[in-house]
């Protein structure tokens, strides 16, 4: 007998090939792939990004460190006792590799009374409340993971109740993230496919059908790893996640297939003789469908390369990437698994609603379902894609107490401002200190600003040395740039005396307006004052900038995808009625899922937006399956709303049981201990109920309901 064009599409390969396959590829990964999750402080752009341009230029013309910063608390900072543990601590964290130098009360200043007699020390080690004082470590190189280590170990060593700890600092930050990433990486991760696994294999109740899917979404998994990493991309701040939304993915073919498997058994009196023949039709029946899914899931995550947010257009990229594996692995190597097994009915196919439930219209639920839409879709306008920088950790834990307290006591985001006089004058006049001084007085009067360091507290300290009156301001500059005083000036200004840099710790727990309105203020406070602000640094104003790329992202993306989805809609449906319908019914997910964030003020941070892409590409997978399933029953003879009704009763199992299935692994992330990770579960678990709805229900009834009987 020929084969037909169709059938050579048929792998001919059998499950213990596939399954060598499996093991190869987790062989290759384990050698050849570094798991280890990427994070620095500059893991929010590219290099190329303009925030991240001027934050270079500001290290160029004004050289620092990254630093650290550990607030200690007690009852009284002056006494003996406190100063001697001060002395220890700071020893302490001076002998650790990595470390340059610190700052502390016994450190710098010559006693504690000469810190708070000083314009610089007392802003740069004092808290306000007198309750605290700062040590302020200054790093060598960005590789900290070891370092910070240590730090936490002699800080558990030495930290008692009267001399209380805490600690920030964006080296810190970055690594607790970094840290958070890794275990939800390993830990939840793994989790979910069991979880997933675990459900498959109670639905389907065939341990074949299980060990398919979990090798060819594992093979999908792996191979979009090895690819990513032959590509040279790292696994980034969103990319952790990427691994689990291409085994989804993959899943969701597989499901669909499986189902138009057991559906064609069904027909067919499920004899087990007739298995492999059937998985050549359930593949033939499933793929042309599958395809558009994928190439709309495609686009979804192509929607993102065109953003200048680095995670994002990484999540892009690996996004597509892992699109088409999934796809060609759950065409290559799931059928020889279906060849294999036999069909067996699941729990939910016994209890299958009777003909008539799928008859009805439902007409006062659909109505429902669009009017709850438009009303959550209002909080569209209060989505906060600018969360504080304390949303990204737990309350009530040591990590976010510590850093709580270390910015009520003076900040805990760093911002970097460079200005100029806006007549053109030099900086090492009297009437350009003064000037200076008030700028200074009008950036800490401002709410959430912390502690500022600028040009004019560090002359000001010089003021306070003997005989300084005979000493003009261009020559303490001078003598600052000496060695001897770790050339400090050049931090603060440059060499021609045009520009001068004030160092802001902003506050976190005050924030509230978008923090590039803030810069904004902060920017017109230098122009009153007569400066021009030349540029502007530090992670404060690069979360700004990422959170009003993530709003962008979302609006373009969006549009983009729904755009091309209107061609896509026409092409699958066939009809006016039917592309509407399927327009309409997708839009109603993210309207819920963003709507929704935005009235219960959920932080929607740069992890846990691509949950609003992961739901639509499930939206759409269910939505072309059944707009398939509804073409099919139209070549069958019937027309208009029984052609939706043998429709969905043909493809409701995929689209509840890929639902459920997704829910389970999803599940699990609401049980991190890091706040994005629990946001991302949410999200998708919400979206996934809107997607069952607008599918089963919204969809048929746009699609082929008949208002009228004829």
């Amino acid at each position: 007998m020929k084969r037909t064009i169709r059938d050579k599409l048929i792998p001919l390969g059998s499950h213990w090939e596939m399954l060598a396959v499996t093991i190869v590829l987790l062989i290759l990964v384990a050698a050849f792939v570094d798991l280890k999750p990427v994070v620095d402080e500059n893991f929010f752009f590219s290099t190329s990004d303009p925030g991240v341009v001027q934050s270079k230029k500001i290290e160029q013309h004004f050289p620092s460190r990254p630093e650290l910063i550990l607030t200690v608390s007690s009852r009284d900072i002056s006494s003996p006792r406190y100063l001697g543990r001060i002395q220890k601590l700071t020893q302490e964290i001076d002998s650790i590799d990595g470390v340059n130098s610190v700052k502390s009360l016994t450190a710098g200043p010559k006693s504690f009374q000469d810190a708070v007699a000083s314009p610089f020390w007392s802003r740069l080690l004092i808290a306000k409340d007198r309750k605290a004082s700062n040590l302020i470590v200054f790093l060598e190189g960005k590789n900290t993971e070891a370092l910070i280590k240590r730090v936490q170990r002699i800080m558990h060593e030495l930290d008692d109740k009267d001399f209380r700890i805490h600690i920030a600092g964006p080296p810190y930050v970055v690594e607790m993230i970094r840290r958070s990433l890794e275990h939800d990486f390993w830990y939840f991760s793994l989790t979910a496919v069991v979880l997933f696994g675990l459900t498959m294999a109670a639905m389907f109740r065939s341990a074949r059908v299980f060990l398919g899917m979990l090798a060819t979404c594992t093979s999908a998994v792996l191979l979009t790893l090895l690819l990513q990493s032959m590509f040279g991309k790292k696994i980034g701040i969103l990319t952790v996640n990427l691994g689990t939304i291409v085994f989804i993915v993959a899943l969701s073919h597989l499901v669909y297939m499986t189902f138009n498997w057991q559906t064609l058994a069904d027909r067919k009196g499920r004899l087990g003789k007739e298995a492999p023949n059937l998985a050549a039709a359930a593949l033939r029946m499933t793929l042309p469908a599958s395809f558009w899914s994928m190439v709309c899931a495609s686009l979804g995550f192509g929607s993102l390369l065109i953003v200048q947010a680095k995670p994002l257009r990484e999540l892009g990229f690996g996004g597509v990437l892992g699109t088409m594996v999934a796809f060609i692995c759950a065409y290559v190597m799931y059928p020889p698994f279906l060849r294999w097994a036999v069909p067996r009915e699941s729990k939910l196919v016994e209890q299958e609603p009777p003909h008539w439930f799928w008859s009805r219209r439902f007409g006062l639920l659909s109505l429902g379902v669009i009017l709850v839409s438009i009303g959550l879709g209002v909080g569209l306008t209060r989505v906060n894609t600018d969360p504080s920088l304390l949303d990204y950790f737990k309350p009530h834990t040591e990590l976010r107490d510590g850093l709580e307290y270390v910015d009520h006591t003076g900040g805990s985001n760093p911002l970097t401002l460079v200005v100029s006089p806006a007549d053109g004058s030099k900086l090492n006049t009297d009437a350009a200190y003064q000037k200076l001084w008030t700028l200074h007085g009008a950036l800490e009067n401002n709410k959430d600003v912390g502690t500022v360091v600028s040009l004019p507290t560090l002359l000001a300290e010089g003021d306070r040395t003997p005989f300084s009156f005979l000493v003009s301001y261009e020559k303490m500059m001078e003598i600052m740039e000496q060695p001897k005083y770790a050339r400090v000036s050049k931090s603060f200004v440059n060499e021609d005396r045009t520009e001068a840099v004030f160092l802001i710790r902003m506050l976190e727990s005050r924030h509230q307006k978008h923090r590039l309105e803030v810069v904004n203020d902060l920017r017109a406070i230098c122009r009153k004052y007569g400066f021009k602000p030349e540029l502007v640094g530090g992670i404060y104003y690069l979360q700004g900038r990422l959170a009003q790329l993530v709003a962008s992202s979302l609006v373009t993306g969006l549009f983009w995808l729904n755009l091309l989805f209107i061609i896509i809609a026409w092409i699958v449906a066939r009809s006016v009625r039917g592309a509407v319908a399927m327009i309409i019914s997708l839009t109603l997910v993210p309207l819920c899922m963003l709507g929704g964030i935005g009235w219960f003020h959920v932080p929607m941070d740069v992890i846990s937006a691509p949950a609003t892409n992961v739901c639509i590409g499930i939206a759409i997978d269910s939505m072309i399956h059944l707009v398939f399933g509804v073409r099919r029953a139209q070549r069958d003879g019937k027309k208009g709303w029984s052609a939706w009704v043998a429709g969905r009763e043909e493809q409701w199992r995929g689209i509840v049981y890929s639902d459920v299935i997704f829910a389970a692994g999803f599940a699990i992330f609401v049980l991190s201990d890091f706040p994005p990770t629990q946001r991302f579960g949410l999200v998708v678990l919400a979206g996934l109920i809107i997607d069952i709805l607008a599918n089963l229900f919204v969809l048929p009834l746009l699609g082929g309901a008949q208002w009228k009987k004829k």
